[in-house]
């Protein structure tokens, strides 16, 4: 692994894996957590979060999952790529990734997710289901996700399902009016403003173990200028600005090497 800690860093701030350690909280993301844990904890029924591609929408799941994973009140469940062939097909992956063993019969399947949702019920706990790139559903499934809606109380829903995926999700939910009309929230994650760009910079900066900033304020502009404010463009910039400032032996990184790196990218 590189050595990195001629930057004072003891591990690489820019990986383009969705780290929830490395997530940084601006106010829209705020905003749309606070909307989907209120919908979850209420036991509302369904959430949806839209979003470009590179915009942060796995590290948002990722994140959702490791708030409710380890609590004793949640079962929770994340599905990260939604490919199945068929509605059964995924009715079965709900179920196995909630530990329930495959039926013969979507009938069978659907009455053994039920016992489940009512036993976790009946224990003071609350079921939620988290599904990645839900764009990738097509119709039937649609279908499924609303036939998990009708297992309710009087009052509350049994599960809980929050949706993220690309715009075109958006797109496929208004065809499906029936699921549509029963969503709880929707938000949308856009990318970063100029002042989140550089407070998600320092921030991965600082947790990957230097308190200093790494970049000069003109350097943190041309990031935004080629990146837009797109998390993950960031990222690959970071990525390969850092073995240039390794080479050069610099402590801080400015907009020159920046642009070398960005060159390079080109």
């Amino acid at each position: 692994m590189l050595d990195l800690s001629p930057l004072g860093l003891v591990e690489p701030p820019f990986s383009l894996s969705p780290d929830p350690r490395y997530f940084y909280i601006s106010l829209q993301h705020k905003a749309t957590l606070g909307k989907v844990t209120y919908v979850v904890e209420q036991r509302q029924g369904i959430s949806v979060i839209f979003g470009d591609v590179g915009v942060g929408k796995t590290t948002l799941a990722r994140r959702l999952f490791q708030i409710y994973r380890d609590r004793e009140d949640f079962v929770t469940a994340y599905i990260p790529t939604p490919i199945y062939p068929t509605e059964f097909q995924f009715l079965k992956g709900i179920c196995a990734e909630f530990g329930l063993s495959p039926k013969r019969s979507k009938f069978a399947q659907l009455d053994a997710l039920e016992d489940f949702l009512l036993r976790v019920f009946e224990e003071g706990k609350n079921c939620l289901l988290i599904i990645d790139e839900a764009q990738g559903l097509v119709g039937p499934q649609f279908e499924l996700i609303r036939q998990l809606l009708n297992f309710e109380t009087n009052t509350q829903k049994l599960i809980q399902i929050v949706l993220l995926g690309q715009n075109e999700l958006r797109n496929k939910l208004r065809l499906k009016r029936a699921l549509d009309s029963r969503i709880a929230t929707r938000s949308t994650i856009e990318p970063l403003d100029p002042l989140d760009t550089t407070n998600m910079i320092n921030f991965r900066v600082m947790v990957a173990g230097r308190r200093d900033p790494l970049f000069t304020d003109e350097a943190l502009e041309v990031i935004y200028d080629f990146s837009k404010g797109m998390p993950r463009d960031v990222c690959v910039v970071g990525l390969n600005v850092l073995p240039l400032a390794l080479v050069d032996g610099v402590s801080i990184i400015g907009e020159d090497l920046v642009k070398r790196a960005i060159e390079e990218l080109s």
